[in-house]
């Protein structure tokens, strides 16, 4: 075969598998939506069963009957519908289906078939609490491994007022990646609002790891109970960077002013991550004294850095406001440029 010739082939070969690739897709996309489609008729059909369970008919819960093995179905239809009502139609409802034997359903769907599944079923014992339900959540966290599933069963357990302990959640979150760590925040917030002494105490720990504790801190930070202020302080100024970083955005969630002197701290730190979170602290906590550091940084080499101190700036008041008016009029390139875009996003530019 000549070398023209090898080339004609290898070019029909790899168009026609270009081909066979994109009609597969186009197949896929076709099935995916076809079944999307049936999945959302089916639950509107769910849905109504419900609404005439609530409205009293006696002969609607044995509709379900064809439908009553798709956990997923029935846990999404009904997390749906449940979160529109209250009161007597609401206990009719979930009486009914508990009657009708829902809740088992939901059990044993806790340890099979797709994540999403799963997760539904999870969100949906939530609504059928008992010991029943709180052994079966608790197996199921023994088992599961998949971050967004053991975060909703440790949340539906919470629901049903037999809440895992923080430090199970803790250690849970060691070893995570961030993104999946991230997943536990709510979690920890509620514990933590529950209970902030077991919390400053696991804080301290110097078990806890960096993760666990960066999560920790944030959780703190929104918890709004001052005791927490003075290790939030401590956390920022530890090697770990993360964990700085928390705890400086917790410091400002927290919004007390004794934590000036961390904030202007952060505010010259080498890391700009750093700076730039204590810049937003400065601004939410409303520290005036932070005003000549704020201006500083308006010229800072990192944008975002330079942007939170213009934000903060903005945010201090007509003091703040004022100097970035000067700054804008007569500071240096970086500085004038910033100050003039926060005045200006603020509508502030024009302003007496």
């Amino acid at each position: 075969m000549s070398g023209l010739a090898l080339i004609w082939t290898t070019s029909v070969v790899l168009a026609a598998l270009a081909l066979i690739w994109m009609s597969g897709l186009i197949v896929a996309r076709v099935l995916r939506e076809r079944e999307e489609a049936r999945r959302r008729h089916d639950q509107r059909l769910v849905q109504q069963v419900f609404l005439d369970i609530m409205s009293g008919e006696g002969d609607a819960v044995g509709r379900l009957q064809g439908v009553k093995h798709r956990a997923r179905l029935m846990a999404e239809s009904l997390l749906e519908v449940i979160a529109l009502v209250r009161g007597a139609e609401r206990e009719r409802l979930i009486s009914a289906l508990a009657a009708f034997g829902v809740d088992d359903i939901f059990c044993r769907r806790l340890s099979r078939g797709s994540v999403a599944g799963r997760i539904a079923s999870a969100e949906a014992l939530s609504i059928f609490p008992g010991e029943r339900t709180r052994a079966a959540l608790r197996r199921a966290v023994g088992r599961a491994r998949e971050g967004e599933l053991r975060v909703s069963l440790m949340r539906s357990l919470i629901e049903i007022d037999a809440p895992p302990a923080l430090r199970e959640v803790l250690a849970d979150i060691s070893g995570r990646k961030a993104s999946d760590s991230l997943l536990y925040l709510p979690l920890v917030a509620r514990l933590v609002a529950d209970d902030p002494m077991t919390a400053l105490r696991a804080f301290g720990d110097p078990q806890v790891t960096g993760e666990a504790r960066v999560i920790l801190a944030e959780a703190l930070g929104a918890s709004g109970d001052y005791r927490v202020l003075r290790p939030l302080c401590i956390a920022a100024g530890a090697p770990d960077t993360e964990l700085r970083i928390a705890a400086i955005r917790a410091l400002g969630a927290l919004g007390h002013p004794a934590a000036e002197p961390t904030i202007l701290a952060g505010l010259q730190d080498r890391i700009w991550i750093v700076r730039s979170a204590s810049c937003e602290a400065a601004g939410r906590i409303g520290l005036q004294a932070a005003m000549p550091w704020l201006e500083k940084q308006l010229g800072d080499p990192v944008w975002w850095v330079r942007f939170r101190a213009g934000e903060a700036l903005a945010a201090l008041g007509a003091a703040g406001q004022d100097r970035l008016r000067d700054v804008a009029a007569s500071g240096g390139e970086l500085s004038r440029r910033t100050a003039s875009m926060v005045l200006a996003e603020r509508e502030l530019a024009d302003a007496a």
